[in-house]
């Protein structure tokens, strides 16, 4: 008698895709989430002025394991031929076991803020961070690092001042994450950043934010951000403030 397959069985084999053995019981995840973003940017202190600025983040996912970040943000404009804003950020971060209460991590930043007479600016360093609350509601954590800094300024003609600084510095960051509804989210972020044996001279960055989801992966975030340079270049004023409307999408 001649050998068979039942029907059953061979319809059930031609409708089985073919997937490979290492593939099978995994699901397909995405290793990167990438942002964009595009906004109206209008400031306070040592010019006023509405420009638009730009930037974007890119994410690695498998916060498991660990979480590496790149992001830049650009912004520039002018008002009757002047150039009135002129300021760019790049930042490398790599973070260990993210999800850890406690994760050491590495950064490296390179910034220019042409209103401020910053020709350039190099900072990197390393430290740890502790993430003392976490719920559903959002997460808080304290960062501590050590880095060196190194600035570029543009000195005026005439002025005495350094054209070059380089210093060790302590960083303090604060981060806090809430959820106000399901659809929108406060996030505040303040860096404190002295000279290692002169408190007295430090900068201060504190960015505060509402986003809310407007339609898919399109947000709308509200952003103001407060600056502080304890010792400016001659003819700097120490304080700005910025505030921004900006539209992020995700993918």
């Amino acid at each position: 008698m001649p050998f068979s397959v039942p029907r059953a069985l061979l319809v059930s084999l031609l409708a089985t895709p073919l997937v490979p053995s290492s593939a099978r019981g995994q699901e397909a995840v995405d290793h990167w989430r990438v942002q964009l973003e595009l906004g109206f940017n209008g400031a306070s202190g040592n010019s006023s002025f509405s420009i638009l600025r730009t930037g974007g983040k890119a994410t690695h996912l498998r916060t498991d394991v660990a979480e590496f970040e790149a992001a830049f943000l650009v912004r520039y404009g002018k008002n009757d031929e002047k150039v009135i804003a002129d300021d760019a950020k790049a930042t490398l971060k790599f973070d260990l076991w993210p999800k850890g209460a406690w994760s050491p991590f590495v950064f490296a930043d390179v910034a220019r803020d042409g209103i401020r007479r910053l020709d350039g600016r190099f900072s990197g360093g390393a430290g740890g961070k502790w993430t003392f609350w976490e719920s559903a509601g959002g997460e808080a954590s304290l960062s501590a690092a050590a880095l060196w800094d190194y600035q570029n300024f543009k000195v005026a003609a005439g002025s005495t001042g350094p054209q070059t600084e380089n210093s060790a510095r302590w960083s303090v960051r604060t981060k806090l994450e809430k959820k106000l509804s399901s659809t929108a989210t406060f996030e505040q972020v303040a860096f404190y950043q002295p000279v290692w044996d002169a408190a007295s001279d430090y900068t201060l960055d504190v960015t505060s934010s509402v986003t809310t989801k407007v339609l898919g992966n399109l947000d709308l975030a509200l952003e103001h951000q407060y600056l502080r340079d304890a010792t400016p270049p001659e003819g700097v004023g120490p304080d700005d403030q910025r505030f921004s409307v900006v539209v992020k999408v995700t993918f």
